[in-house]
């Protein structure tokens, strides 16, 4: 039982090419530095698209929601381009795992890949191979999209360094050069404890499900 994450990067086309390549050496930093929460091998394709294999299919959302987090906290400085990306969730067995991922196969990366392609304006999916939990998991995904994808770019730093690196709000303040009050408030207004209610509560089904 594995989770595979398949992704592409938001209007990608409308990024210059110094800055796709930033980009993509950013989205990569990302990936390591959260394979604390699952080890994870990823693959880009078609210039702008990504496969991820996460090992531990219960912290797929967690890694998922903050890659969006911290692409949208390297978004340019003094742009309007705000970087972000579309990401389907498959959570099932995989058949097939090749030394390459977009040539392996499996119940995952099918449902990972009919979920991109039927995505709409979302930008976050989760299928698993249980019909009962993606009824369960509907409503609170739309939520966590919608909070997401509203996120400002100072919103998602703040974000990505208290979930992802797991740091303390006086150490997010000492990074980013701001009072532990105002940390405390950003943190707030995007709804963090929200966000990881659900995170964890989506850990749970998926791990009781595993047992």
């Amino acid at each position: 039982m594995k989770a595979i994450i398949t992704g592409d990067i938001v209007r990608s086309e409308q990024i210059a090419l110094d800055r796709r390549n930033f980009l993509i050496k950013v989205l990569r930093d990302i990936v390591y530095q959260l394979q604390k929460k699952s080890p994870m091998k990823m693959e880009m394709y078609r210039g702008d698209s990504f496969q991820i294999v996460v090992e531990r299919p219960e912290a797929s959302l967690k890694i998922a929601s903050m890659i969006r987090a911290g692409l949208k906290s390297y978004s340019p400085a003094g742009s309007m381009e705000v970087w972000d990306a579309r990401i389907s969730i498959g959570i099932g067995t995989t058949d097939y795992l090749g030394d390459s991922i977009v040539t392996s196969d499996g119940e995952a990366f099918k449902l990972s890949g009919r979920g991109l392609d039927a995505m709409d304006k979302n930008r976050l999916a989760v299928s698993t191979c249980w019909p009962d939990v993606n009824e369960e998991l509907d409503v609170g995904l739309a939520f966590a999209d919608d909070l997401i994808t509203g996120w400002s770019v100072h919103q998602a730093k703040v974000i990505y360094l208290s979930v992802a690196q797991e740091l303390s709000q006086s150490n997010i303040a000492n990074i980013i050069e701001k009072s532990q009050q105002n940390v405390s408030k950003m943190l707030k207004s995007a709804k963090e404890s929200l966000l990881v209610r659900f995170l964890n509560r989506f850990e749970t089904i998926i791990l009781r499900q595993k047992e």
